[in-house]
């Protein structure tokens, strides 16, 4: 028969989980982000300066001749990418786009799980 003080114990050890549960980070709820959404991105926050044809006033060409414009051109700078934009925080630029930590974020995973 339990006691009083060992359904106290398990009550408060099913509270404590309960509340690792809703508050621990959870890699797999990040989830992983398609071709199309990782170009989306940058097209919104990259390719205003690197393309073929900057449309940013402060470039007549791309810097470092780096387009970002194609997946292959994603995939080619893939560790700069990474290093400028989700590492350093870099890129964008002075953040002229507004990129959001989410994005950040999104376009990370996207990174590190190409092959």
């Amino acid at each position: 028969m339990p006691t009083r003080a060992s359904e106290y114990g398990r009550a408060a050890q099913a509270a404590a989980l309960a509340v690792f549960v809703v508050t621990a980070p959870c890699a797999w709820a990040e989830g992983a982000i398609s071709d199309a959404e990782a170009l989306a991105i940058a097209h919104k926050h990259c390719v205003t300066c690197h393309a073929a044809k900057p449309t940013h006033p402060a470039f007549q060409e791309a810097p470092n001749n780096v387009t970002l414009e194609t997946l292959t051109d994603l995939k080619k700078y893939a560790p700069r990418i990474y290093m400028q934009t989700v590492q350093n925080r870099a890129m964008p630029l002075g953040n002229q786009t507004g990129m959001t930590e989410d994005e950040r974020a999104a376009l990370g995973r996207w990174l590190k799980a190409l092959p």
